[in-house]
């Protein structure tokens, strides 16, 4: 899949012998949501004197900033980032279109440098821009029109039965709370009768890089207590508002997303403002649960502590130098 980072190893930093690399590297950058991927990508991209893609789908959206966690304007000040605000939520994007613009920008940044950074929390967009997907097949309208009648008089935990009966592997990473997804999962099951997992190839295609992936992995605890006060802080930095601005455009993709979901269900009076901060914390919490168990399954992702990202960061300058 990618380099195997060894043992870390101190060493010194060498911008010459880096540029002198013989192959392009991806240095992939995962972990669970509020697992403090955006600092650590920043410090690897300084690091190398590169840049920062980022495969995080709901970041891709301009009108979408307190509730998807963007890197403040300071951080992008410091690393220039990719695929940030790059799209309005009117547009269509999925992701073989991501596929396609990635590769079609990696040519040009390895131009410019050996090693580039991919990080974000949505896996389907990292594995398709490292490993490809087949074709998705085309899906009659009867059938998606059928699944979202299904929705329609059954709600979200009909879709979530559904999509775990015919896709579990898909039902183990996928937002649970996006019915958008779950509807094109399982119509894409109901158009080719295979599984929309998959659709992932069983063979990577050959990319002109190498993928180097490192998984940032804090404690149960910590990490839940990061989401809970992550949450508060965007509440208090203007969340609800932001939805609010959003709530006549809720139909859309985009918006079909943990942190808008609850805030819309608010408005409609639905539930109270105190149970949808508390749904959105517990909604972020079973969606990093998720991110880990996924990890856990690929098994092919190098895992750091917090308090190890300086010996990582010295281990993987001293890895890509030797390999």
């Amino acid at each position: 899949m990618g380099v195997k980072i060894g043992r870390f190893i101190l060493s010194q930093h060498s911008s010459q012998r880096i540029q002198a690399l013989k192959k392009k590297y991806l240095i992939v950058i995962g972990g669970p949501t509020a697992s403090g991927k955006t600092a650590f990508a920043i410090r690897v991209a300084q690091q190398f004197k590169t840049e920062i893609l980022s495969c995080d789908s709901r970041q891709f959206y301009r009108e979408m900033s307190i509730g998807t966690a963007k890197p403040s304007p300071e951080e992008r000040a410091a690393v220039p980032h990719h695929f940030i605000d790059s799209l309005s939520i009117e547009t269509p994007y999925s992701v073989g279109d991501f596929e396609r613009d990635a590769l079609k920008l990696l040519e040009d940044l390895y131009l410019r440098h050996q090693i580039v950074v991919l990080t974000g929390g949505s896996g389907l967009y990292q594995k398709a821009l490292c490993e490809g997907l087949d074709e998705f097949p085309d899906v009659p309208a009867h059938v998606r029109e059928s699944v979202i009648r299904l929705y329609e008089t059954s709600g979200l935990e009909a879709l979530q039965a559904e999509l775990k009966q015919c896709d579990p592997d898909y039902y183990e990473q996928v937002d649970r709370n996006n019915p958008q997804r779950l509807i094109r999962a399982i119509s894409v099951y109901q158009a080719s009768g295979k599984p929309f997992s998959s659709f992932r190839k069983a063979q990577t295609e050959k990319r002109p890089f190498i993928p180097v992936y490192l998984f940032l992995n804090p404690d149960r605890d910590v990490l839940y207590e990061r989401i809970n006060r992550r949450v508060t802080d965007m509440v208090a930095a203007g969340l609800v508002e932001e939805a609010r601005n959003l709530y006549t455009r809720r139909h859309l993709d985009a918006l079909q997303t943990v942190g808008y979901q609850e805030l819309f269900d608010y408005f409609d009076q639905k539930i109270g403002l105190e149970e949808a901060i508390e749904l959105i914390q517990q909604h972020t919490r079973n969606y990093a649960k998720r991110q880990l168990t996924w990890a856990r399954r690929d098994g092919f992702w190098k895992y750091i502590r917090p308090d190890e990202t300086d010996m990582a960061l010295k281990a993987l300058e001293q890895d890509l130098i030797t390999a």
